[in-house]
């Protein structure tokens, strides 16, 4: 019996996703636990594996649309076996249906039965309701819409798609014009290039209000970052504390590291760890408040922020308190490559007890990070900046150049008392300006 397949949920946050890339195509065979499909969730790519064995009898969602989790996106089933059926067997109005309506919302109510002029077309093309009234109304041949690609549910053709050329779709998206709004001269009132320029210019022209480049909604990955960090500063009270650092003597012990490493120790990798001592010399940071308690952990989670293809995320090198220099680097490198592309489990981001934000390759001289639940504190890291700084030589004050880099805590005053926020600011300080120490 043929076996839909539908769109997973994958994180405790996920109520839609989209299919970047099928890794299977209709009529190929498949094994159950085999790769199926890349899922784009608010936070990652995440590969799903096939629940089942047989032939990909239908692929019922094209990649980059964007459905609710337990949506159909596919049938496996044997040989024979009528896809269509199984799909129509599903459920009624699922969340797919109700995602086809979506994509129709635009379309007003049309006769579900058109005269034969609209009929025609609709047994060779897939049509939309208004898409059929549109052909009727302009007297449009139906052979001429053969090669439109249609943007509709599984590649309908909607009224846009035949009101405007590809080119001027594309001019009208990249200078934010409505197509709407822009009279078509070519046949049919087709909306061409031209026209979608003429209707750009017109829109500057003489008029002071705002033009809008786009419009993106405020969901998926931004709104939960939006969320959180909301949450965060409205929730937890910010205390901050800012030193500065020299930075020469790290800058020498990465050298001399690098000399024998297998793999290159990067700036990144030495703060994550000094931190990870930091973090178990003063446990009253490695904390959260969860419920009505205090929890202060054993395991030393460092987050390390991340700005990816997807936007923000803080992937976590687990128990840094018993790995090596070594073991953080490689896996920080690892978890921060994988972050960029988008292709983090929901494990790998899970369970943070403190966090990294590091801004100092952006140019960056000074930031305040906003705490990232649920962890209590945060450090930001700026840039290395050449300056002129107070130092003592032979019981002499005397000024030199020094490479110094800001960095800033924020932490949960709820939690944390400023004297331990400063002293472990401090230790912080202490390890990166003396890194041999952090090997001891």
């Amino acid at each position: 019996m043929a076996e839909i397949i539908v769109m997973p949920k994958l994180g405790y946050t996920q109520d839609e996703g989209t299919i970047s890339e099928w890794l299977k195509k209709e009529g190929d065979t498949i094994s159950n636990g085999e790769p199926f499909f890349d899922v784009q969730t608010d936070k990652s790519i995440i590969t799903v594996e096939a629940s089942c064995s047989g032939t990909v009898l239908k692929i019922a969602l094209e990649p980059g649309v964007t459905v609710p989790v337990l949506t159909p996106v596919a049938v496996v089933g044997q040989p024979g076996e009528d896809a269509e059926a199984a799909l129509a067997g599903h459920v009624t109005q699922t969340a797919a249906d109700k995602h086809e309506d979506s994509l129709f919302e635009d379309e007003e109510e049309a006769p579900a039965e058109t005269p034969a002029a609209a009929e025609a077309p609709a047994e060779e093309l897939k049509l939309t309701p208004r898409a059929k009234t549109y052909v009727k109304e302009n007297n449009i041949d139906p052979a001429s819409l053969t090669q439109i690609q249609g943007t509709g549910f599984e590649g309908g053709i909607t009224s846009r798609d035949i009101k405007a050329s590809p080119l001027a779709r594309k001019v009208a998206e990249k200078l934010g014009v409505d197509l709407a709004a822009a009279p078509g001269s070519g046949i049919g009132g087709k909306v061409m290039k031209a026209d979608v320029e003429k209707a750009a210019a017109n829109a500057f022209a003489g008029t002071d209000e705002l033009q809008v480049l786009s419009s993106t909604p405020y969901k998926g990955v931004r709104k939960i970052i939006g969320d959180k960090l909301s949450q965060s500063k409205f929730t937890m009270p910010h205390l901050y504390f800012t030193d500065s650092v020299d930075t020469t003597e790290m800058t020498k012990f990465r050298k001399a590291l690098n000399e024998v490493a297998d793999r290159k120790i990067t700036v990144s990798d030495i703060i994550v760890y000094a931190c990870a001592k930091a973090l178990q010399k003063f446990p009253g940071i490695n904390s959260a408040m969860v419920g009505d308690e205090i929890v202060q952990y054993r395991s030393v989670n460092v987050g390390v922020a991340v700005a990816g293809d997807n936007g923000l995320v803080v992937p976590v090198i687990k128990n840094c308190q018993i790995k090596t220099l070594t073991a953080v680097s490689e896996e920080n490198r690892d978890l921060v490559d994988r972050a960029k592309m988008g292709r983090l489990s929901p494990a790998e981001y899970a369970n943070p007890t403190f966090s990294i934000s590091n801004l100092g390759m952006f140019g960056i001289e000074n930031f305040t990070a906003i705490i990232n639940p649920p962890c209590s504190a945060i450090l930001s890291i700026s840039s290395v900046i050449k300056k002129p700084v107070v130092i003592e030589v032979d019981g002499e004050d005397t000024i030199a150049i020094r490479p110094m880099m800001n960095i800033q805590l924020s932490v949960d005053h709820r939690l944390i008392d400023g004297l331990l926020a400063a002293q472990f600011t401090g230790y912080v300080k202490e390890l990166l300006e003396n890194p041999m120490k952090i090997l001891l």
